[in-house]
């Protein structure tokens, strides 16, 4: 039976099924060829790991809608910087390009990415990186405190850092961790000083819907309290890396809402 390592949980009945099921999932879609059918596939197209962490955190902050939109959000953003972020942004001036002030994906607007950029733009020159800004303002075990620095930080962005960690489960944020600090097929494991262990997974609707069917959380909303209660569940069946479920639990609803079946044998 697949059970994960370092779980030595007592798990008996439904609970091993469960975890053997689990494991079984993550095996499957541990695989590149599903990078294609999410926005982490434009983390992979760079080789420079301050690119990676920039590109990251870009698409993951786009990752509302249907995957399609937001390819097609992400795309067009990624040609108007011509392919070069990390150059984008640091030489950014005081007013936005006209190519930037054309953006425009749902409620976000090109001068909203402006401000995003500029935020960043101020980020990269005090402190180099994501990753030394990152290492400066985490302490092992208060993950959550280095989520409220890193909302701090990018305070004056509308819609695409979260405002606050009150109620909101901080999705798209928690998500973009996850491809930072985890590491195997699909997540980088740049950020390999912080701990896998004290992730919180990205709770969607599709995984709300999931956690909420195995009894893993009774909140009527998809909240923070909520994820953190689903990421405790999930403990049990990976201790030292809880969140490592979220792809394969997430992939199989987005694969079969927004691709052919061709499109993912291929």
């Amino acid at each position: 039976m697949l059970m994960s390592k370092g779980t030595g949980n007592g798990l008996q009945g439904r609970g091993r099924l469960l975890g053997a099921r689990l494991d079984t999932l993550y095996t499957v879609f541990n695989d590149r060829k599903y990078i294609q059918f999410d926005p982490i596939k434009y983390v992979h197209r760079f080789e420079n790991p301050a690119e990676r962490e920039l590109v990251g955190l870009i698409a993951s902050s786009l990752a509302f809608g249907r995957v399609t939109q937001i390819f097609n959000a992400v795309d067009r953003l990624l040609e108007i910087v011509r392919h070069e972020p990390l150059h984008y942004i640091l030489t950014l001036g005081r007013a936005p390009e006209a190519d930037l002030l054309s953006f425009k994906y749902r409620f976000v607007t090109g001068r909203d990415v402006f401000r995003f950029f500029k935020v960043i733009q101020t980020v990269l020159r005090k402190h180099g990186s994501l990753d030394c800004f990152a290492r400066q303002h985490y302490r092992p075990g208060h993950l959550l405190d280095f989520v409220e620095a890193f909302i701090a930080s990018f305070s004056p962005v509308y819609y695409l850092i979260p405002c606050s960690l009150q109620g909101s489960p901080c999705k798209r944020l928690f998500m973009y961790f996850r491809w930072m600090v985890r590491s195997d097929n699909i997540d980088l494991g740049l950020w390999d000083f912080i701990d896998p262990a004290e992730l919180v997974v990205p709770l969607d609707t599709h995984i709300y819907r999931v956690a909420r069917d195995l009894g893993f959380t009774c909140r009527r909303t998809p909240s923070l309290r909520a994820a953190l209660e689903i990421t405790e569940r999930l403990k049990d069946y990976s201790q030292n890396d809880p969140v490592k479920y979220d792809w394969a639990l997430s992939h199989q609803g987005i694969i079969a809402n927004n691709f052919s079946a061709v499109d993912a044998l291929s």
